[in-house]
């Protein structure tokens, strides 16, 4: 379990006598090898790491984490995204300059191109007009 380790390792830093602790919380996201599920943790500076179904970290997390608690259902592919990036559209400006997108996958981590994100953005821009 990389998150276990990553947070033992960030929770020794925490505890050494004149060592730096890490001032990082970290998102680590994969695939249980067993049942191949997605899963999400959360590692913070003090080694505590917990589960999560989505979540974020950094500056603005809180507005982004509140709007996820409202209204996170399990999805997938593009709607799964639309969810992300309305959640990202509550605290930064739209468009790809400000936001980037990886999509992890059983086949491996993909970083979406500018313009995928500026359609994304204008679809989920377009179905909040619509629904105003």
């Amino acid at each position: 379990m990389p998150e276990r380790y990553i947070a033992g390792i960030q929770q020794s830093y925490t505890q050494s006598g004149g060592v730096r602790p890490f001032g990082i919380s970290t998102l680590v996201a994969g695939f249980d090898e067993h049942s191949n599920t997605p899963q999400l943790y959360q590692t913070d500076p003090a080694g505590t790491f917990s589960a999560w179904k989505a979540n974020a970290t950094g500056r603005n997390s809180k507005a982004v984490r509140e709007y996820l608690e409202k209204n996170y259902e399990e999805l997938e592919g593009d709607e799964a995204v639309k969810l992300a990036l309305r959640a990202l559209l509550e605290v930064v400006e739209s468009g790809s300059k400000n936001i980037e997108v990886a999509i992890m996958s059983t086949s491996g981590l993909r970083i979406m191109e500018d313009q995928e994100v500026d359609n994304l953005v204008s679809q989920v821009e377009a179905e909040k007009e619509g629904s105003s």
